[in-house]
């Protein structure tokens, strides 16, 4: 037989009274030991649960961070190739001097949005205007009309336009002296702005 204080804590001096411990046999107090074991052990393995399920947690929150950010860069990817494409298919009938689709392109995508309207994807400026409205004002100001091909009544078109007059290709260097001569020939006749094959003796002069 064992005998136990009922409350250790209680105790400074001295020898315990008797009503203050309780007699118990070995089977029991083994008993009692073994449960507290087994308390101290499922405690443990519950520690090491909730250990588990808060990395599981950590991880899940973190997977879901990525592909939050994912998402988000899609939309904002999509968004502003959908901006791109309308402002080139506007952009695309409009009289512009070279390069200037591409500029304006990256000077205007800031300023339209992309409109989720009940499942339908239009863009708008961020005033609600139409995109091409948008883009006749915006070419019609005077920050941005000097991208616009000047209206000319002479025929010339501006320097770096795609549509300018191509130069004469250079005439290749004379291959032997006969070319030579043949071109010093007809260089001096341009000079003096006369035909090259005309007869001689009808405005040409004899070399």
């Amino acid at each position: 037989m064992y005998r136990i204080l009922l409350n250790p804590g209680a105790i400074d001096e001295g020898s315990p009274a008797d009503d203050e411990m309780v007699s118990i046999s070995a089977s029991e107090l083994d008993a009692l030991r073994a449960a507290a074991e087994r308390a101290k052990t499922i405690a443990e393995a519950n520690d090491r649960a909730a250990e588990r399920a808060l990395a599981n947690d950590r991880l899940r929150d973190e997977e879901i961070a990525r592909w939050s950010k994912k998402a988000e860069d899609w939309e904002r990817a999509f968004k502003t190739a959908t901006k791109e494409k309308e402002l080139a298919t506007v952009l695309a009938g409009r009289p512009l001097v070279q390069g200037a689709a591409s500029q304006l392109i990256k000077l205007w995508r800031e300023e339209l949005e992309v409109i989720d309207d009940a499942g339908q994807i239009r863009v708008a400026t961020r005033d609600g205007r139409p995109v091409s409205e948008a883009v006749n004002a915006w070419l019609t100001s005077a920050e941005y009309a000097h991208f616009s091909r000047p209206s000319s009544r002479g025929g010339t078109t501006p320097p770096g336009d795609s549509r300018s007059t191509a130069t004469a290709p250079a005439a290749p260097p004379p291959k032997n002296l006969g070319e030579a001569v043949l071109l010093r020939w007809r260089e001096a006749l341009q000079g003096n702005r006369q035909d090259p094959d005309a007869p001689i003796g009808l405005g040409r002069r004899r070399f």
